[in-house]
């Protein structure tokens, strides 16, 4: 980044570790560098990741700097540019993604998606302040150009970039098979990933069942069955009395948050079929599954299990075009993720607050 800091600017932030330490810091305003773009924030989602993040579960401050200004899902539009950028102009609406590579053999072929020392930074998460600002200066080549249909609901593209990613991956994968043509697929979870992965799945023509604990209807369910995807909830019907009632899983994607449903998953998949998992579980939760049976029914069934984290450029942009072609065929759907709206960075308490039947929070910078 350029060294040059013009002013300083409020951020949302939190000392790493520590508990509940939500504060608003000041952190220098920059202007851009040769190859670097400003971008002023409109928009920043909360998840998961965050809330964890504020409770002290994980989380790292740039070098030398007490705080980490959080934030990683982003909708801004460009405010200035630097010398050699062409590819951008003032006024235009981006994101950006959230990894910044570190070296290593993956990172130097242009994928810090699949990080192989871990020792990557980014954005609001690790080494890096994030998004809840009010401008970040950021590399050009990271950027991504979002249309200005989408200024009201942009902010849910790196969500979808998660499920854009997995399942490019489990594509790229099942290549292996010449026959591969999937058709049933389960979505576990109906949080804002959850949701993303249904409407993907959905608008690739699968069948889908989207399965989460809390039984409909609520907001959730009715997204899902507003995709033609059917939602069950699984504190009433257990997820392998789910299966046995369906055609074989293809795909699977998991998306709960938790350990138990992976190893239910597991069980359940098909044959030649393939499982995503996206849950990043904290803690030491200890379980009792039919280790054999699993490992038998893999081997026997040529299952892949694919861990699946963070996603890269192409997955925006193939997240941007999607969000699009979603609005064309559920208007307005996309936008009930989004839940509530916070004005201001004023507001940053509440982002603790979690409303009944809240999906996604969007904190609205400007």
């Amino acid at each position: 980044m350029s060294p040059t800091a013009t002013a300083v600017q409020p951020g949302v932030a939190v000392h790493p570790g520590q508990p509940n330490s939500l504060h608003v810091t000041e952190i220098p305003r920059q202007a851009p560098g040769p190859g670097e773009v400003r971008i002023r924030i409109r928009h920043v989602g909360v998840c998961g990741t965050d809330r964890e993040i504020i409770h002290g579960g994980f989380g790292a401050a740039p070098e030398d700097e007490a705080s980490l200004v959080i934030g990683h899902e982003m909708l801004g539009e460009i405010d200035a540019v630097g010398a050699g950028v062409v590819a951008f102009t003032p006024g235009q609406l981006v994101t950006a993604t959230v990894r910044r590579p570190d070296g290593c053999p993956a990172c130097a072929a242009g994928q810090p998606d699949m990080c192989q020392w871990l020792r990557y930074a980014e954005r609001g998460i690790v080494g890096m302040h994030g998004f809840m600002t009010e401008a970040v200066v950021e590399d050009a080549r990271w950027v991504v150009p979002v249309p200005p249909e989408l200024s009201d609901i942009g902010v849910l593209i790196e969500p979808i970039s998660v499920v854009e990613k997995a399942v490019r991956q489990a594509m790229l994968v099942q290549k292996r098979i010449a026959a591969w043509q999937p058709k049933t697929a389960m979505v576990l979870g109906a949080g804002p990933i959850g949701l993303a992965g249904t409407l993907l799945l959905r608008s690739r023509g699968m069948d889908v069942v989207t399965a989460a604990r809390r039984p409909g209807p609520h907001l959730a369910s009715e997204i899902v069955e507003a995709a033609g995807a059917r939602y069950v909830g699984t504190d009433e019907t257990a997820l392998q009395a789910l299966a046995a009632e369906l055609p074989p899983l293809d795909l699977i994607v998991e998306a709960t948050g938790s350990s138990e449903p992976v190893f239910a998953a597991m069980e359940i998949l098909g044959n030649n079929g393939v499982l995503v998992l996206l849950s990043g579980t904290g803690g030491n939760r200890e379980l009792t599954v039919p280790a054999d049976a699993i490992n038998r029914s893999l081997i026997r069934g040529n299952k892949v299990v694919l861990g699946c984290v963070n996603s890269a450029k192409e997955d925006f942009e193939l997240g941007v075009t999607d969000l699009t072609r979603w609005e064309q065929m559920w208007p307005g759907l996309a936008g009930r993720f989004i839940t509530r709206r916070l004005s201001g960075l004023g507001a940053y308490e509440q982002i603790l607050e979690t409303p009944a039947g809240d999906i996604k929070t969007v904190v609205e910078v400007r």
